[in-house]
């Protein structure tokens, strides 16, 4: 089985790879979408259903994705990758990978993996990156599979990472919280001479803050958490919630919107290669 390197799914593939994440979420708890837009994607098919035992047509994929900055002088590539659940540990991840590498010198290389949803254990079987390394990789180790010194990330998952040389990065957190009336959009109305706050219209009932901005003379002195309640006391309408991202590195304003008890709804942890070629 060889990993093919496509830039456009036809059809026939993209209704395979949604049927493959789908098999992932439903293993691993995850919420992956399955509508996958990405640059490029290395695909390894099912080219004998008899000897895999499987139906499916791909038995795993790794989507990547162009991003428009730079680490160190490298330009990064952002890759998730799903194995089907039945062909795990048997190396396909490590196929599509080395591939990547092999096309992609000198770029550097950042893992996106999601929580599982939180209201499933993600310690015994979560989030399936890749496969587990060779017990070679491992023979320093006190344990067969090194234990997981980020949370949320399966052990099997950090044990491959750790082999790849990759590092943790940073957490992209949505956070969500429920008014305690609905309101109006704002939209960029509240935005004064200290700051600046953006929402938009993410459904029927919630809001989605795209961004909150305290101008440098202002900061530290309680301005964002004026202008957020000034957002959470607008004029009535029809939205319940406020949905934000927010990332970890962002301690300032992830302690505001802990504060005022937006509470985490999903988490993305990034993972990042180091330099190889």
């Amino acid at each position: 089985m060889d990993a093919e390197l496509i830039k456009e799914l036809s059809d026939e593939d993209y209704d395979a790879v949604a049927e493959l994440i789908r098999g992932c979420n439903l293993a691993d708890h995850t919420n992956y979408d399955t509508e996958l837009d990405s640059d490029f994607y290395y695909i390894i098919r099912n080219e004998d259903k008899e000897e895999s035992g499987l139906e499916e047509s791909i038995l795993a994929v790794l989507s990547g994705y162009l991003l428009g900055e730079t680490i160190g002088g490298k330009k990064v590539l952002e890759i998730e990758a799903f194995t089907h659940p039945a062909m795990r540990g048997i190396g396909l991840f490590t196929q599509c990978y080395q591939s990547l590498l092999d096309d992609f010198r000198g770029y550097r290389i950042r893992f996106m993996i999601k929580r599982p949803l939180s209201n499933f254990d993600p310690t015994p079987l979560s989030i399936h990156f890749g496969d587990e390394p060779d017990a070679s990789e491992l023979e320093n180790t006190s344990d067969a599979i090194l234990p997981s010194a980020i949370p949320f990330v399966a052990p099997d998952t950090w044990a491959t990472l750790s082999a790849l040389g990759a590092v943790h990065q940073y957490d992209e957190l949505f956070m969500e919280k429920k008014l305690e009336r609905s309101i109006g959009n704002p939209a960029d109305t509240l935005c004064c001479e200290e700051g600046e706050v953006f929402l938009d219209v993410y459904n029927e009932s919630t809001l989605y803050l795209h961004g909150l901005l305290v101008y440098d003379r202002y900061l530290h002195k309680g301005h964002g958490r004026r202008i957020m309640e000034a957002v959470e006391h607008f004029s009535d309408g029809p939205f319940q919630k406020i949905l934000l991202q927010v990332s970890t590195d962002n301690t300032v304003a992830l302690h505001l919107y802990q504060s005022l008890h937006y509470e985490e709804r999903e988490r993305i942890l990034y993972f990042l290669n180091p330099v190889l070629y």
